[in-house]
């Protein structure tokens, strides 16, 4: 709870006294604690796709095999049809 109050008043002080150089400085602060905090977001979730099991990614290999296989065979050419070799 203290920790609490010490930081509601900490955020009244930035709104309503704290000069413009201050907050410029709290700016870029609040701006690097973003970007540590996104950037231990992002690690704890490799992590957590690190302890998936194999099969998934096995399947997702498969749909991106299956994937590349349908565009190469949608992107073929149809050959004309010739009577004489028909017969």
């Amino acid at each position: 709870m203290f920790y609490a109050i010490i930081a509601i008043l900490l955020l009244m002080y930035y709104i309503f006294i704290a000069p413009k150089t201050v907050k410029n400085t709290m700016n870029m602060i609040s701006v690097v604690a973003i970007v540590a905090f996104l950037m231990v977001l992002a690690a704890m979730t490799f992590i957590r796709i690190m302890q998936s099991p194999p099969e998934i990614f096995v399947g997702i290999g498969m749909i991106a095999v299956g994937y590349c296989a349908l565009k190469d065979v949608l992107q073929l050419t149809v050959r004309p049809k010739n009577k004489k070799n028909h017969n």
